[in-house]
């Protein structure tokens, strides 16, 4: 009797703790469908969720499974250096509560992973719904970013996406792309390939419109690496074709950028012709030989300031000395307006601008080209951009020479601290100071280093970021994560966002970094199979 009685105690703890695990495993998947759609949305929500999954991961219990394989756990293993080495390298910051304030903005690098690799690996429907959740979350975002595009004017692209960075953003429309196609090439079912194609048509022509110019390189850099790195699993036929179309979009663009440099640098008749000394009202013109160039005209030829002041008044109910949605007067704007039209900068020029024109001088559009949306709009942009810092040594309101002066200034203060860096807290701080001390167009900013590679070395140094590197590729190495297909995609995605932005110095960023790290890297039980 004591026998039966034991045994069916036994069995009812079991049935409970089956159940019990049932529950937590359940409220699992759920956080991670609903982390997987928030990192996009909301930073509250991503923030809660994340703590709500560690929480259930503390009730859960279950210690001696979850650290049975710790030793082995070589991603894990590299997640907690990574931290280790900004705790450690907090003893040496001057700024202890920005350091920590990094500490405590970089803890989901450590509970995400922590949580989900010491968890059971999701199964191919877990693994399905987590997909269809964040894919489905991206693809909402974009809907919502044309929609708000439409129907707010002059809505600056920065902000047509409301909840993340443009660049962030950005970054997870290209991991977003590399799983549609993973479920094309998985499935292989004619919908759903033609479902993907046409998001990926369509994420492609929302990049354009979100202006994250990144994200085109990241695609094309990745694309080539992936064909180069996975060359001998394809077929002769698959080579040729990647080959093939590689070759394409690298003819294209360099055709591209030939024909908008010629045209942009193609001296037009007014540049060419005699400079005339008077206006046809007989008022006298100002020529300024500071060479810049844009439309194939000198920005600086044929100004009349005087007769630009008084057709503006009778055009429009905007005063000449105003300033304009980007910070600059209507002056400059105008001037560079007419220019671009090939116009003068006269009463002359002035009589040919459509109220068009005058609504677009008025939102701060300095260049017609701007008007458009494609490749031509970024080459003008950019092209302007080198023409202003080829004559000015100016870098102000232009992100890419931003970033170089940025890079130059973050490298000189690697240099004065090679081996230790500055510690945790203090980067901010002291790239500032080099900026004011090397008197930096961008001596007055708050901006450090927008290369997370820079940031690293300058926290750090070359020791720390040894200890960050040699545990990521070792984890990497030893559990041959890069025979996945998407885990590759994945990372160039990620090492080339690097380059051009701290991407781990915000939640979008480091979320997304943690979790694809974590979900994509293939493990024994497979979320995604190469």
């Amino acid at each position: 009797m004591r026998n039966k009685f034991s045994d069916e105690k036994i069995f009812r703890r079991k049935d409970f703790q089956t159940k019990r695990a049932r529950i937590h495993r359940s409220i699992f998947v759920v956080l991670l469908c609903l982390i997987a759609g928030a990192m996009t949305t909301s930073v509250f929500a991503t923030n809660l969720l994340w703590v709500l999954l560690l929480a259930n991961w503390v009730v859960e219990w279950n210690w001696k499974e979850k650290f049975g394989d710790f030793r082995h756990n070589y991603l894990l293993q590299a997640f907690l250096a990574l931290i280790a080495v900004h705790l450690v390298w907090l003893l040496g910051t001057a700024n202890l509560s920005y350091g920590l304030f990094d500490i405590q903005k970089k803890l989901p690098l450590i509970a995400l992973p922590l949580v989900i690799l010491t968890t059971k690996p999701l199964n191919a429907k877990e693994a399905l719904n987590v997909g269809i959740c964040y894919c489905g979350t991206v693809f909402v975002v974009t809907i919502i970013g044309l929609v708000r595009h439409l129907t707010i004017p002059d809505l600056p692209y920065r902000e047509i996406v409301p909840y993340i960075s443009h660049i962030r953003f950005g970054l997870n429309i290209c991991l977003s792309i590399v799983l549609l196609f993973y479920a094309a090439f998985h499935y292989r079912k004619g919908w759903i390939c033609g479902v993907s194609l046409a998001l990926t048509l369509w994420y492609l022509c929302f990049l354009f419109l979100l202006h994250a110019y990144t994200a085109f390189i990241i695609l094309f850099v990745m694309s080539v690496t992936l064909a180069i790195v996975y060359r001998r699993r394809m077929t002769r036929r698959s080579r040729l074709l990647i080959a093939s179309v590689l070759s394409a979009i690298i003819l294209a663009v360099g055709l591209l950028a030939a024909i908008y440099t010629h045209d942009y640098y193609h001296l037009q008749k007014l540049s060419t012709q005699p400079m005339a000394a008077m206006t046809p009202n007989g008022r006298p013109y100002i020529h300024h030989d500071d060479g810049i160039i844009e439309n194939g005209n000198y920005i600086h030829h044929y100004i009349c300031e005087e007769e630009m002041r008084q057709e503006w008044a009778k055009m429009s109910a905007f005063p000449f000395d105003s300033l304009t949605a980007t910070g600059y007067t209507i002056y400059p704007t105008l001037l560079r307006y007419l220019n671009g039209l090939g116009l003068t900068k006269d009463s002359l020029g002035m009589a040919h601008l459509s109220p068009a024109d005058i609504a677009a001088i008025e939102k701060g559009i300095a260049n017609p080209v701007y008007l458009q949306h494609g490749p031509r709009k970024m080459a003008y942009a950019f092209l302007y951009e080198y023409e202003s810092h080829r004559c000015y040594r100016s870098v102000s309101n232009f992100s890419m020479l931003q970033r170089i002066e940025l890079w130059k200034n973050g490298l000189q203060v690697f240099l004065h601290h090679p081996i230790f860096g500055v510690g945790t807290g203090d980067v901010p701080d002291v790239c500032h100071e080099n900026l004011v001390m090397e008197q930096s167009p961008l001596a007055d900013t708050n901006l450090h280093t927008h290369n997370q590679y820079l940031n690293f070395l300058i926290a750090f140094g070359l020791l720390g970021f040894i200890i960050i590197a040699f545990c990521f590729v070792r984890a990497i190495h030893k559990e041959r994560y890069c025979s996945s297909v998407v885990f590759t995609a994945f990372l160039c995605i990620l090492l080339i966002s690097f380059i051009s932005e701290d991407t781990l110095e915000t939640l979008a960023g480091i979320t997304f970094a943690a979790l694809g790290f974590v979900l994509l890297a293939p493990r024994k039980s497979e979320l995604v199979k190469s």
